[in-house]
């Protein structure tokens, strides 16, 4: 079978006339960016690709591979740095599937092999954006030497030295605007920040540092997609759908929304909106709360109950009547009316989270979502809380099957196994929530007292549960001799009685 490129393109009857007209368009260097992962590519590359068909972007990037062992450059290189992007989902009530080549990237660099191929984009005339997704663990201050002749490891050293190669080029005039798509928090301010450390680290003059801050903008942003990436269990039907091999396949979601929040307008330059796509100039924070409150929170709300009515992926959840609608009762009317956002933005940001649960095309796996539980309910579940600490009936259930599912079956250094109906999983979390756990299912019995000393514990929840332990101790003993699904029936019953008397 032929190998995705730019020469076989022309004879692949399953890529559309305008695909290939904007693969062979002579377009120039506009942006770069650092990284060349599924998401950057599913995600950003896919942005840029829209407005390149409309005509508004007219530009390519080039793609810095970000770490030393990194494997995605040499297989952009083989085909011409073109991939195909799949993004397939559910959108208002219908399955929906778009595939379509990409020919954003121009060139990749590794920068590890070609340091002075990098530092020349610096020189570009053209080249105003960089855009970046090295995860979490990339937006990091590391102490590097200055590096005259090879690449700095991290990505703030790398962007330091690049930007003071503009700086001396353009002799202290046109900068960049930096666009990180890392989900960390501020990550643009933190970057500024990193890069500042840096420049002082190594000894760059007061007026590069001046310029930094003067002639480049750092935008703060938040980003959402579910990016899969390559499709590993059936790239051998798509390759004979496409009718050509594609090693960098990369599937995702339709749904999209990314917030930028920048010191001047972008959108006349960044035209995403002028075409069609779900981008907001605006403060991030909001639109952060939003995504936390309706999306992540549930998440962390729903795992253990699925998992233990023997479910495995979210997917599943969204197909089960009744942890279905245990979901919709915690994010319409537990979460949503909290929320402090124009009512049709939350509304539909909600119904937007309900297709994206049903997407058939994703497996979360609930084992996955469970992954340091207790410190997603720290920082995602009780800020939604009232005021006055009270914890909703569903919330309650949800703490009383993270306990269940918080028992350790082998324990290892860091980490527990846990066993459920022959289903194993692994608990990781902090090491003083797992040795809590360990110690509460150690002893003789689990009853009320021994579930209030675990609820209030300041140290695992980071306040005082314990006026809950009452409903959590109802529930877990209900869970533990009928089931997680008849509780959740029984409290779903409860619930519409008690609304039915108001």
């Amino acid at each position: 079978m032929v190998r995705l490129n730019v020469e076989a393109v022309k004879n692949l009857q399953s890529i559309n006339p305008s695909n290939k007209t904007l693969i062979n368009k002579e377009l120039p260097e506009r942006a770069i960016q650092f990284g060349e992962g599924n998401f950057l590519r599913a995600y950003l590359n896919w942005m840029l690709e829209k407005m390149n068909q409309r005509n508004l972007f007219n530009g390519r990037t080039v793609a810095i591979q970000p770490t030393p062992h990194g494997k995605v450059v040499p297989k952009l290189q083989a085909q011409n740095h073109l991939y195909t992007t799949i993004l397939q989902g559910v959108e208002n009530g219908e399955e929906v599937q778009e595939v379509e080549v990409n020919s954003t990237i121009s060139r990749s660099i590794n920068p590890y092999e070609s340091w002075e191929e990098l530092l020349e984009l610096a020189e570009s005339d053209s080249i105003e954006f960089i855009f970046s997704n090295t995860t979490e663990a990339g937006l990091v201050y590391t102490k590097e030497e200055f590096p005259r002749t090879a690449s700095p490891l991290s990505y703030p050293g790398k962007l330091t030295a690049l930007l003071h190669r503009r700086f001396i080029h353009e002799e202290g005039a046109r900068g960049f605007t930096i666009i990180p798509c890392e989900l960390v928090e501020d990550n643009g301010d933190l970057l500024k920040s990193i890069v500042l450390r840096i420049a002082e680290d190594w000894s760059l003059s007061e007026d590069f540092k001046k310029w930094i801050e003067s002639h480049n903008t750092f935008c703060n942003t938040l980003v959402d997609r579910i990016v899969p990436g390559y499709p590993k269990e059936n790239a051998g039907e798509w390759e004979r759908k496409l009718g050509y091999e594609d090693v960098l396949m990369a599937v995702g979601e339709p749904f999209h929304l990314f917030v930028v929040e920048a010191d001047e307008p972008l959108e006349e330059r960044l035209p995403f909106q002028t075409a069609g796509l779900n981008v907001k100039w605006a403060e991030v924070k909001p639109y952060r709360d939003l995504k936390v409150s309706l999306l992540n929170a549930p998440h962390t709300l729903l795992f253990p109950v699925g998992f233990l009515a023997g479910l495995q992926t979210v997917k599943e959840v969204m197909g089960d009547e009744i942890i279905s609608s245990y979901v919709r009762n915690i994010l319409y009317n537990e979460i949503l009316p909290g929320l402090s956002f124009e009512k049709s933005e939350k509304q539909g940001f909600a119904d937007a989270v309900i297709e994206r649960f049903q997407n058939p095309f994703v497996k979360h796996r609930l084992a996955d979502l469970g992954l340091n539980a207790v410190q997603k309910w720290k920082s995602r579940v009780f800020p939604l809380l009232p005021k006055d600490g009270t914890i909703p009936e569903s919330m309650t259930l949800s703490i009383a099957s993270l306990l269940h599912y918080y028992r350790p079956n082998i324990v290892h250094d860091g980490y527990f196994m846990g066993l459920h109906e022959g289903s194993e999983y692994k608990v990781r979390d902090d090491q003083v929530v797992l040795d809590a756990f360990i110690d509460f299912w150690q002893k003789d019995e689990q009853g009320r007292e021994e579930i209030s000393r675990l609820l209030s514990d300041k140290r695992i929840w980071g306040r005082d549960l314990s006026m809950e332990a009452n409903n959590v101790h109802r529930y877990f003993l209900s869970i533990q001799n009928n089931g997680a699904k008849h509780t959740t029936e029984q409290m779903l019953k409860n619930n519409l009685a008690f609304e039915n008397q108001k």
